[in-house]
């Protein structure tokens, strides 16, 4: 899996996923368990995304918000499996 988001695209869908966590908590009393548990799902995936610098929905339709100097980086890198950091 090849990275296809920066590190602005990555700081805010983690401040998203933030806002979910904390609308759980202020929202509970008229949420129900329900709606804690869709507020929970997608935060955690906000947040997923943004660690591993990964979004399906970017890649199904070809965008990538991650810029040359960051994908460029051997650091930062995701190279697909199978092949060597001498093919970069």
């Amino acid at each position: 899996m090849k990275q296809n988001m920066g590190s602005t695209d990555s700081f805010v869908r983690v401040m998203i996923g933030l806002a979910f966590y904390v609308n759980i908590f202020c929202l509970q009393p008229g949420l129900g368990a329900v709606g804690a548990i869709i507020l929970f799902a997608l935060g955690t995936l906000c947040m997923a995304a943004a660690w591993v610098k990964y979004c399906s929905v970017l890649a199904l339709i070809g965008v990538n918000t991650c810029s040359s100097s960051e994908c460029s980086s051997e650091a930062s890198c995701s190279c697909s499996a199978g092949t060597s950091a001498s093919h970069h």
